[in-house]
């Protein structure tokens, strides 16, 4: 697993509301729904987000369980996103 998501917790995510992130041209998102007790998480290549035309969306909870959920679904997209552009 690459260490940018390794080292998300479930703690990690109450800091604030917005985080974004990037590995190259591998960027990702996070918008925490602190009501709901949920990250909404977006992949997406190149652009920022608002001009982004490939973005991915998935919401994960911010429980231990969900927050693992949101590193695999990380790791699989950063994956594919090496293999599309090797």
């Amino acid at each position: 697993m690459h260490p940018q998501f390794a080292q998300l917790t479930p703690q990690w995510f109450k800091r604030a509301f917005v985080y974004t992130g990037s590995i190259s041209d591998f960027r990702y998102r996070f918008a925490n729904d602190f009501k709901e007790k949920i990250v909404h998480a977006s992949v997406y290549t190149v652009w920022c987000f608002e001009a982004a035309t490939d973005v991915v969306s998935r919401d994960f909870s911010w429980d231990e369980e969900g927050v693992q959920q949101l590193q695999q679904w990380l790791q699989e997209s950063y994956e594919a996103f090496l293999q599309k552009n090797q």
